[in-house]
């Protein structure tokens, strides 16, 4: 009999919330992304070995503290109309730097309402330090750069300004400053002009490398690793959104003055202390650890939620799939097993403070400024065993369907069973509802009875059981976004 099930899917870990929220499983559209990814010209970037990836065993700590990051605890800028832009925290954890600005709709951009603020955790009290945007603590804390405010919005030319933090004052002023992102590599300042990454320290500049491909007529984004030791340069050929995925990525050594391009990666990221690097593949996720050896798991990370453990080391993650708004996200660890914190989703900036006791994001303005974000994180009782609920749309023919009268025939509970366990699955609970349009991940099924079958099964089957429906990008298709949104789906099962 042909099959004809249709699936969709929600996820619950030990934290079972019932909120039904779709898997993306975007395998097909990060083969062609990749297949891209390999095409592109490298441009001058230096041929470094790449590291040898092995499997990676379990991170999960042996008892998984579960923790929900929801409490918020209100933070006052000094003017009501302000939006945090972005923030960076002291190293040791207590303080916090923020670029804000007098937030306006559609209002004109005026260069004295670019504010650099600091506020301590302690009291939760922001002061107003200068007129600038972006400010980024040294290695040791003791000093902060940041932009002087540009005279124009799209001004192609800034100065830095470097702060000490005790006195209170500028201490100096680098000018002809490339707006490309900056970093400290301990107390040297590191900054582009033009192609050219350049180090000040003391009132001295030096050149360190060019960029692997010209800067002109791109749109680059620059993370630097903790120590600014490695510089993660992702490349796009316009303006990056949510969905939009980079045309080449780029790791440069600012020590050794290499650079080394991830072929078929569409998302890299450094660690916050060393220089560690994520990054996600096709087929697989690894973690290039700085002693050259590579964790790696087969599984492709597909969007979502990336935050750092409290030690800035390791990468926690949320399960592939798309997350609501104001939700939070369960996260995982490198090879997918239970991490334990559930943080909130769709932030930037996202980070853990306080030793994990709170997690700190901004939270970007639609039609509303955007805001810094603190929550303290409690500790959450879960069930013992994490889950994954889905939801697979029902066929009048199959033999366990719902009639359309909403009768079922006898048995079909263990009818369905067999054929979930014949996919490899173990369901914990098998049951049905009504299905609602809002649900429906994947097309309708063949005959649709109105009912969708419900499954429990373990959270460690979870890829096995969203492999049950697949997405396939339309032909042609190189971009992650256009893959996504351009599907279709496979049956549940085979036909005979």
């Amino acid at each position: 009999m042909p099959a004809s099930a249709r699936c969709t899917s929600s996820a619950r870990s030990k934290r079972s919330s019932g909120s039904h929220v779709k898997r993306v499983s975007a395998v097909l559209a990060g083969l062609l992304i990749g297949t891209a990814g390999a095409l592109l010209p490298i441009g001058s970037a230096a041929p470094v070995a790449a590291p040898v990836a092995r499997p990676v065993a379990s991170e999960a700590p042996a008892t998984v503290v579960a923790k929900t990051c929801d409490q918020a605890i209100p933070v006052t800028l000094p003017n009501t109309d302000m939006e945090t832009v972005s923030f960076d925290r002291s190293p040791d954890g207590t303080v916090f730097v923020l670029g804000a600005r007098v937030y306006h709709r559609m209002g004109p951009y005026v260069a004295d309402e670019q504010r650099v603020l600091m506020m301590s955790l302690s009291n939760l009290e922001p002061t107003d330090l200068a007129a600038g945007t972006d400010p980024r603590f040294s290695g040791s804390g003791s000093r902060i750069a940041y932009r002087a405010p540009r005279p124009e919005a799209n001004a192609r030319a800034t100065e830095l300004i470097v702060f000490d933090v005790a006195a209170k004052r500028e201490v100096a002023r680098i000018e002809d400053v490339s707006a490309t992102p900056f970093g400290w590599r301990g107390e040297e300042l590191l900054f582009w002009r033009g192609n050219e990454l350049r180090v000040w320290a003391d009132g001295r500049e030096s050149r360190v490398t060019d960029a692997p491909r010209t800067l002109a007529g791109v749109y680059v984004e620059i993370r630097y690793s903790g120590d600014g030791e490695r510089a993660v340069m992702s490349f796009y050929d316009q303006r990056p959104g949510r969905e939009s995925a980079p045309t080449e990525i780029d790791v440069v050594d600012t020590r050794g003055a290499t650079s080394r391009a991830l072929i078929g990666a569409w998302w890299a990221e450094p660690s916050p202390r060393g220089h560690a690097v994520f990054a996600s593949y096709l087929d697989h996720r690894d973690l290039q650890l700085e002693d050259g050896r590579v964790l790696s798991a087969p599984i492709p990370f597909t969007g979502g939620v990336l935050v750092w453990t409290p030690d800035g080391r390791l990468p926690l993650l949320s399960p592939n799939e798309l997350i609501p708004f104001d939700s939070t996200a369960e996260l995982e660890t490198l090879d997918g097993q239970t991490a334990g914190p559930a943080v909130p989703a769709l932030r930037v900036d996202s980070e853990f403070a306080a030793g994990g006791d709170l997690f700190a994001d901004v939270r970007l303005g639609g039609r509303g400024p955007s805001r810094l974000e603190l929550f303290h994180c409690r500790i959450d009782p879960r069930p013992a065993q994490p889950t994954v609920t889905l939801y697979y749309g029902e066929s009048s023919f199959e033999p366990w369907a719902t009639r359309r009268d909403g009768t079922a025939p006898a048995g079909w509970e263990q009818l369905a069973k067999q054929d979930l366990e014949a996919a490899g699955l173990h369901p914990i609970e098998v049951g049905r509802t009504a299905s609602l349009d809002p649900q429906i991940a994947c097309d309708r099924p063949t005959c649709p009875t109105g009912f969708v079958l419900r499954v429990v099964v373990p959270y460690a089957e979870r890829d096995r059981a969203y492999a049950r429906c697949f997405r396939e990008p339309y032909a042609g298709n190189l971009t992650l976004g256009a893959a996504i949104a351009g599907f279709h789906c496979v049956p549940l099962y085979a036909a005979d």
